[in-house]
Formats: C-alpha cells, structure tokens, sequence
C-alpha cells in the first residue's frame, strides 16, 4: 500500500473521502456496505492493484467521509 493515494474530493461542501492504488490502468471502483468504509476493500485491492486502479471511497457519513447535519446520507 506504499503507493496508493488518500485524498478527498470537495464538491458541494462535502468532503467524499478515497483511497486509490493509481497507475495508468482502468478504473475499478469498490463501493462498501452500509457500515465500514473503502478501507474494507484491502485485501481485494492488494490482489487487483496489478491490472486495475482500484478507488475505494468511504461513503457519505462514514469513515473520513463528510457526515450530514441531518438527514438521510
């Protein structure tokens, strides 16, 4: 995991929260369950980061994803 990348992307004023292995391969992305976060996908992404470019986000609310003031997420 020494070259995968944490960052956020800001739209709307939520922060949605990713990790991603790079590289210049196609795009996967694995989306988790309702509770955890992109970091539950580890394992799988240790396996797949040679052919893809895994993106793990943490969905709205969870993990170091933005929570909102009320609502459903």
């Amino acid at each position: 995991m020494t070259s995968w990348t944490t960052a956020v992307c800001k739209s709307n004023g939520i922060d949605i929260h990713y990790l991603r292995t790079g590289g210049a391969k196609p795009p996967l992305v694995l989306l988790h369950g309702l509770t955890g976060s992109g970091a539950c996908w580890s394992p799988l992404a240790h396996a797949l980061e040679a052919q893809w470019d895994v993106v793990m986000p943490d969905a709205r609310g969870h993990g170091n994803s933005s929570t909102p003031l009320s609502g459903s997420y």
